[in-house]
């Protein structure tokens, strides 16, 4: 099941796929709790995307936090088919290749990057 066809006014096309997001099964501290390969750097249009296809079971995305030296552009809000999420950004020296994702259960998810072309893929 995906996302309400919902759009909101400031919402940026849709992305160019489908979402490419694997993620863990437990919850480990010293790891990673998934792995998502975004299709560019725009953050908005890769934000909205990771929201609006997030898998259901797993909960809602009420807040993203990323490094901005990852994206060529940053963002204070994603637009998406459930409205608008907010986005703050990570220090670089802790954040590159990383995004926070806080659930509407309040959990927050780490979440790897693997960038197109760097022989990581999620699937």
């Amino acid at each position: 099941m995906s996302a309400p066809e919902f759009r909101y006014p400031h919402r940026h096309p849709d992305a160019l796929g489908l979402l490419r997001l694997r993620l863990t099964d437990g919850h480990d501290p010293s790891l990673a709790d998934g792995l998502w390969l975004p299709y560019g750097r725009d953050l908005a249009r890769e934000g909205a995307h990771l929201v609006d296809e997030f898998p259901v079971e797993r909960g809602r995305v009420d807040r993203l936090a990323y490094a901005p030296g990852d994206w060529e552009a940053g963002a204070t809000a994603i637009f998406t088919r459930y409205g608008r999420v907010k986005a703050g950004s990570l220090p670089e020296e802790r954040g590159r290749g990383l995004v926070l994702l806080r659930l509407h259960t309040c959990e927050v998810l780490r979440i790897r990057i693997a960038w197109p072309g760097s022989g990581r893929a999620p699937g």
